[in-house]
């Protein structure tokens, strides 16, 4: 990648890339940043890495269906949301219109596939689809990272926030029909004082 680029969006000077190790809002996407990212110290102009290099259009993982159209101009009243973060989008984006799929260049860099430690049983899988409910936080999702078997919708940021909550599966209670295996489970349970 290279340390200097000249951008259509700051025609002033060239952005250098720098990794400040501090928080940034994206002047390309208006979206929040850290770390390495492109910048204009003259004009404290910023964006993403993504954002400044960005291709003008790509297929991604969670919209197979068509390529991705790149918007430069993009909506600065923030009167469109992003598919997958939900957040208004004030500045570039990607966005394939015919499937109402609108994204911040750097929501459309969310991986494929993710594990984690809320939840090990499976992989989680990145979808954009009909809202549903998050499992986490319970308020409704349109992007989100999905485990199938388990039923469970996560939003992104619930998924990566800085603080994991484990997410349980219910999990259903084995009687047994057998009157003796039932009696020696309730024995057991009772000598841990568990009851």
């Amino acid at each position: 990648m290279s340390r200097e680029i000249h951008h259509i969006a700051h025609r002033k000077h060239p952005l250098v890339l720098r990794d400040t190790g501090s928080s940034f809002r994206c002047d390309g996407c208006g979206c929040l940043g850290v770390g390495s990212h492109y910048r204009c110290d003259l004009c404290d102009f910023d964006m993403h890495e993504f954002c400044a290099t960005c291709p003008p259009a790509s297929t991604f993982a969670f919209h197979g269906q068509h390529p991705l159209t790149f918007d430069r101009a993009g909506f600065l009243d923030g009167s469109v949301t992003c598919s997958m973060c939900e957040e208004p989008i004030k500045g570039m984006n990607y966005s394939c219109w015919g499937c109402d799929v609108c994204v911040h260049p750097i929501c459309s860099q969310l991986p494929p596939t993710a594990v984690s430690p809320m939840h090990m049983a499976h992989t989680f899988v990145l979808a954009v689809g009909a809202p549903v409910e998050c499992t986490l936080c319970r308020t409704s999702c349109h992007g989100r990272y999905q485990c199938l078997p388990c039923n469970i919708n996560l939003h992104p940021k619930c998924l990566f926030g800085t603080v994991p909550t484990p997410v349980t599966v219910p999990t259903p209670v084995y009687i047994p029909n057998d009157v003796d295996a039932l009696d020696k489970i309730v024995r057991r349970v009772t000598l841990l004082n568990l009851i």
